[in-house]
């Protein structure tokens, strides 16, 4: 998926602790179908960047697209909307933000390096 700022979803932790920084966030849409007027449910399932690793299991969270963390990660934990207190009584709710990636403005290849090199030398 390119890089799309504005995409902004909400759904539950579902798998958390399998990857260093990556929870794994279930997102659920409903709609109504075109031809027999039934509202469906479809899910689907985002590798997020955790960089605090502060998600727990059963977490609601907001995720947000940025830049590609790796191959399959490229959405970001940007913060969590509740946590369940029977499973977590003592752990409050830490207050992240995460600010959505900007895409760098020039990409910086082997002969930029080998030029700056150059004029250091010199």
């Amino acid at each position: 998926m390119p890089y799309q700022p504005n995409h902004i979803f909400k759904g539950v932790v579902t798998k958390v602790g399998a990857m260093r920084r990556t929870a794994t966030v279930t997102v659920e849409r409903v709609f109504e179908h075109p031809k027999i007027l039934k509202e469906i449910k479809r899910h689907k399932k985002y590798l997020v960047h955790d960089e605090n690793e502060v998600a727990r299991l059963d977490d609601k969270v907001t995720i947000i697209h940025g830049l590609r963390t790796s191959k399959t990660k490229s959405f970001r934990l940007h913060s969590i909307q509740s946590r369940d207190s029977r499973k977590y009584p003592n752990d409050p709710i830490p207050q992240i933000i995460a600010e959505p990636s900007v895409k760098p403005s020039k990409k910086i290849g082997v002969l930029d390096i080998l030029k700056e090199q150059s004029s250091v030398v010199q």
